[in-house]
């Protein structure tokens, strides 16, 4: 068993919070990332916020990089490109989202092979080869403990339905903000097709 530890502090979590109070427009995203210093971590004076792919936040590649995961675009893909419209059109809506992930957890027979296959993991300074998936918990906790200080009580379980595939998300917490929906999830991971769980604040518009 293994769990990279993803840096995360009251700051970031502040800053997650802050995206549910925006109107879902491009233009209010990006100027937040922004604002926030989040800007690529290959290439910072790249123009605009690559969305539908992780964006990198800095850190040595291997080592503790760190990134979110961007989900579609807000605004509206059917009538406009204007960056400050906002769609409540759900074709528009479902597939946006922001996440920081804060754990990578994985339990393979064999960690060699394992790293052979999806990339060096093992051998990072910030994953911890002993973690087990009571570890994976109590990181999971912690942030939910954060969220409720700031939110209050989640939603009871089963008031939000997740719109990824259900089998893929395996717990998820979930406050209304506005017209926005704050999770903390344990799912699986789409940029290695489910190899690891994922931990995360995910930020995503109400449909």
């Amino acid at each position: 068993m293994a769990m990279q530890l993803v840096p995360f502090d009251d700051a970031l979590v502040d800053r997650m919070v802050e995206l549910a109070h925006l109107p879902w427009s491009l233009r209010a995203f990006e100027d937040t990332f922004a604002r926030n210093g989040w800007r690529d971590g290959e290439d910072p004076e790249a123009p605009g916020v690559g969305w539908e792919e992780p964006w990198w936040l800095g850190g040595d590649e291997l080592v503790d990089d760190r990134w979110l995961l961007l989900g579609e675009a807000p605004g509206c893909r059917r009538r406009t490109d204007d960056p400050i419209v906002v769609c409540d059109h759900p074709d528009c809506r479902t597939g946006c989202y922001v996440e920081y992930p804060f754990a990578y957890f994985t339990d393979p027979d064999d960690p060699e092979e394992w790293d052979n296959e999806f990339g060096p993991f093992h051998s990072r300074p910030d994953v911890d080869p002993e973690a087990t998936a009571e570890d994976l918990t109590a990181r999971y906790e912690r942030v939910a403990g954060m969220l409720r200080a700031r939110l209050g009580d989640p939603l009871p379980e089963g008031a939000y339905r997740h719109p990824e595939n259900e089998g893929s998300v395996y717990r998820c917490l979930a406050w209304e903000r506005g017209h926005s929906w704050v999770l903390l999830i344990v799912a699986d991971d789409p940029m290695t097709y489910g190899a690891y769980d994922r931990a995360g604040i995910q930020v995503r518009p109400r449909v």
